[in-house]
């Protein structure tokens, strides 16, 4: 080799190396430095706010920083959902998303935010088959009976939701529709209260996750009368569709953790595969078998792409 050729490739390598260490930002590994806020758009409680604290739980061996919950209730979760669109998308600042705030709300009322495009999807990690359940006293022996009262006297019968326009209002919403009756509709600010307003009477049903309605349910307090969703729950054999009832409807709560749009790749990377490794700890596996919570995983991408479908196929279903 010549000392030209020698010094041709020694410049070529030393291109190629220095080319190899400028990574570029969007590339590089994140970790976090501070801690991270998970944002719950419901009262304490509720399936939404057992999931960000279990999930935070179970993270803490895993994330080097601090995972906090804050309730900010209301508005069927849009009021946490838009403190998460309108934060910084740098993986400092979560919600608990999937639900109410992302698929059902905005197609009842305008949002100073896009359901559908103004956040990072991280991770999904369950969905809750809607249930609508009664006092165990409840002159409603089934939901034909319901169905019976609803049909001769509109808005005689009473169910409560977690908030207008959400998931829960969504599903009654087209339950009259395909159901032909006329029910009275009573909000609550979460889980926690509809349940309350159930048990003390306010209301005639209530609709909830089987982790919220689990405890009551075991006690003897209050009895299911139909899932609205596809299928039957394992934990709950004898309870039936709607489908199975003559009138199919089925959109089941998603829950699962997302960010602000414009969250870089790498801290998405971070925040997926921090809190997969959290659903993979005896702390998170014992609260799904105590709760009864329906783990559903997805990724990030998967996750957007149910929302969306979701958002869609309850604004064809009430028409708005």
């Amino acid at each position: 080799m010549t000392s030209k050729t020698f010094r041709l490739t020694r410049r070529v390598f030393g291109m190629l190396g220095a080319s190899l260490l400028a990574v570029p930002a969007w590339a590089q590994p994140w970790a976090p430095t501070q801690p991270i806020t998970i944002l719950v758009g419901f009262a304490p409680g509720g399936s939404a706010d057992l999931i960000a604290r279990n999930l935070s739980n179970a993270a803490k061996n895993i994330i080097p920083v601090p995972v906090v919950v804050v309730n900010r209730p209301g508005a069927a979760g849009a009021i946490a959902a838009q403190a998460a669109a309108e934060a910084k998308p740098d993986g400092y600042t979560l919600f608990v998303g999937g639900g109410s705030e992302t698929t059902a709300v905005g197609n009842f009322k305008n949002l100073p935010y896009d359901p559908r495009k103004s956040f990072t999807t991280i991770i999904k990690v369950s969905r809750a088959p809607s249930i609508l359940a009664v006092r165990s006293d409840s002159r409603f022996a089934d939901m034909k009976s319901l169905l019976a009262e609803a049909r001769q006297a509109p808005e005689k019968v009473s169910y409560a939701s977690t908030g207008e326009g959400g998931i829960f209002h969504a599903t009654g919403v087209v339950w009259e529709k395909l159901a032909g009756i006329k029910l009275l509709h009573v909000p609550y600010k979460g889980a926690a209260d509809s349940m309350n307003g159930l048990l003390g009477g306010q209301v005639d049903g209530a609709f909830g996750a089987y982790e919220e309605m689990k405890p009551m349910v075991d006690a003897g307090r209050i009895r299911p009368l139909a899932l609205f969703s596809r299928s039957r729950l394992p934990a709950l054999p004898n309870v039936p569709t709607m489908t199975e009832i003559g009138i199919p409807v089925a959109l089941d709560n998603m829950k699962g953790l997302m960010a602000p749009v414009g969250l870089p790749q790498p801290v998405r990377q971070y925040l997926h595969d921090a809190f997969r490794k959290a659903m993979q700890t005896p702390e998170w596996k014992e609260f799904v078998a105590k709760s009864g919570l329906t783990e559903d995983y997805a990724d990030g991408p998967t996750f957007q792409k149910e929302i969306v479908e979701a958002y869609d196929l309850i604004g064809r279903a009430i028409a708005r």
